[in-house]
C-alpha cells in the first residue's frame, strides 16, 4: 500500500508529537530532524515492501500456468509466497 508524501509527513510528524509530549523521549535536535528520520524509515520500509512484491510477482509469473493449471488461489499462493520471502530476507510485514 503506497501512502501519499503528505501522509508519511503527517504520521512522522504525530509519532515524534506524540513521543516527546507523552515523556518518552526528549530531543537533542529539532522535533522536524527527528519526524524527518522516522519518515524516512517509513519510505524505506515500504519500498522494500514493494520491491518484494516486484520479486513475487516475477516469481509467480515464472509459474502462472502451474498456478492455473492447478486451479490454485492466486492470492493466496501471493500471500504465501511473500511471506515465505520476507522471512527469509528478514523483512518485518
Amino acid at each position: 500500500m503506497r501512502l501519499p508524501k503528505e501522509m508519511i509527513k503527517h504520521l512522522a510528524d504525530s509519532i515524534a508529537r506524540n513521543l516527546e509530549s507523552k515523556g518518552l523521549v526528549e530531543y537533542e535536535v529539532p522535533a522536524s530532524a527527528i519526524a524527518e528520520k522516522i519518515a524516512d524509515v517509513i519510505t524505506a520500509d515500504m519500498m522494500a515492501e514493494e520491491k518484494l512484491n516486484a520479486d513475487v510477482d516475477k516469481i509467480l509469473s515464472a509459474h502462472a500456468a502451474e498456478i492455473a493449471q492447478e486451479n490454485m488461489d492466486y492470492r493466496k499462493v501471493f500471500e504465501m509466497t511473500k511471506k515465505k520471502l520476507a522471512q527469509e530476507r528478514g523483512i518485518v510485514l
